[in-house]
């Protein structure tokens, strides 16, 4: 089975669940430390990357493997595939200490490409400067080969695209308490993301451009992060073709403006985590179909669906607010539609701790978990 097919065994019983949770804390604090404190800051080996990138050289496809090595990194096993990366889990050794990260290499195809290469730079160092629980970390960045990199804080879990296909293979449907403690924490890291200011302390007017399930990481000890800040914009300078490929299944996330190329803020990243709870809560998104279908639908401003007759009032609020095609009808802010999602906590009386959102992710996704942990665990050991 690869890491990318649902677990065939994650019913597991309360006992094994909670001697799980042991192991997690017991791997944490072997590999979950800060990066290490001689290492060059990510600022200067970005400069340094965006220099390589003026005069690529040819990637050898023979290196992205396991056991083979990308700058200070060895790989170890791949984590994801994507239109314009793969991510794969990666271990550091220097002064006798080991770290393990999430490496995101970029595709051989779209390496040689230096405009799309100092774009994706572009938006690590953005990424670097975002210092949030919720926003997944920068280690490192760099090129070697032809390929250049990030190093990423290793999440112990996976994404929600995966928590909502193993639960849909199962036939359930997402707790709604889950669902807004999901949603309400990734309102905070776009919030933080969003009020990012330069030195001389204008805001930067970041928006994610990509913010659906596959970019929303959940771990075992029950955080939630956001990855990708941005990437959506490097993805607009390549081909046509390509992009396609890329956007296939995120279109059905975006908001009207970024379909439509107009100029998008804050408030675009505001309706596509309206998508995603809209998602959680009916099992579909507002727009089904093709992409071209999609995009058209989005144009033409279609009416969305309506939700389910037992959906909590408040619930609905959010939902129908966050998706009003005129940005200025929606939460202005991400941090106002946190307060509102709140709200609906209350409304409906019940909320999910920390640990028991942990203890949730393990039982739905705790056997794909496990391995990837023991294959981290070995990893460090040898």
């Amino acid at each position: 089975m690869s890491d990318s097919d649902p677990p065939e065994h994650d019913d597991l019983d309360e006992v094994t669940i909670r001697l799980d949770a042991m192991e997690v804390t017991k791997a944490t604090e072997q590999y979950h430390h800060a990066p290490f404190a001689d290492a060059p800051s990510v600022q200067g080996r970005w400069l340094q990357t965006v220099a390589a990138a003026s005069s690529p050289g040819r990637p050898d496809p023979m290196r992205i493997a396991p056991g083979g090595r990308v700058g200070h990194y060895i790989l170890i096993s791949r984590i994801a595939h994507g239109g314009m990366a793969t991510v794969w889990l990666a271990k550091r050794e220097r002064g006798g200490q080991s770290e393990l990260v999430a490496l995101k290499i970029v595709l051989p195809h779209l390496a040689g490409d230096s405009s799309f290469v100092k774009m994706f730079l572009d938006e690590v160092k953005l990424l670097a400067a975002i210092r949030h629980p919720n926003v997944v970390d920068v280690r490192d960045v760099g090129s070697d080969g032809g390929y250049p990199y990030a190093a990423l804080e290793w999440i112990d879990g996976d994404s929600l695209a995966r928590l909502m296909a193993v639960m849909d293979q199962k036939g359930l449907r997402m707790p709604l308490a889950i669902a807004l403690r999901i949603v309400g924490e990734v309102c905070l890291g776009l919030h933080i993301a969003h009020e990012l200011r330069g030195d001389d302390g204008e805001l930067l007017d970041v928006v994610h451009r990509d913010v659906s399930p596959p970019n929303i990481l959940l771990s075992a000890t029950g955080d939630v992060k956001l990855i990708d800040f941005g990437v959506a914009k490097a993805v607009e300078r390549i081909s046509e073709q390509t992009r396609s490929g890329v956007f296939k299944g995120k279109v059905a996330y975006m908001a009207p403006e970024q379909a439509e190329r107009k100029p998008i803020d804050r408030r675009t990243d505001i309706w596509s985590v309206g998508v995603v709870l809209y998602k959680l809560v009916t099992g579909e998104t507002p727009y089904a179909g093709g992409l071209v279908d999609v995009f058209q639908k989005l144009k033409r401003g279609d009416k969305i669906p309506p939700l389910p007759k037992n959906t909590p009032r408040m619930v609905a609020e959010v939902i129908t607010r966050a998706l009003q095609r005129d940005n200025d009808q929606r939460f202005q802010t991400a941090a106002e539609m946190r307060r509102a999602i709140q709200f609906a906590y209350s409304e409906e009386a019940v909320t999910v701790s920390k640990d028991e959102f942990a203890l949730f992710v393990r039982q739905h996704l705790g056997e794909m978990i496990k391995r990837r942990r023991t294959a981290a665990l070995e990893a460090l050991e040898q």
